[in-house]
């Protein structure tokens, strides 16, 4: 079982990591739209690792008896 300070912790981390994840996706799109498709391609991949970042907070979260709250 999780700490209630540990678990408070890391859903504020899941957070941090949906934004980032976000963000980069915001990025890939416009440079997809503007012509800079490897500059896309890169920001693609940096948003699908911050998501993944997100989802091993959220299963570990899970696995311990946590409550995960996604924003």
């Amino acid at each position: 079982m999780l700490k209630e300070k540990v678990e408070k912790i890391l859903v504020e981390q899941i957070g941090k990591e949906s934004y980032s994840s976000n963000l980069y996706l915001s990025m890939a799109s416009w440079a997809e739209c503007n012509g800079f498709p490897g500059v896309a391609e890169w920001m693609y991949a940096q948003a699908d690792e911050e998501r993944m970042h997100m989802l091993k907070i959220v299963g570990y979260i899970n696995e311990r008896g946590g409550k995960a709250i996604i924003p």
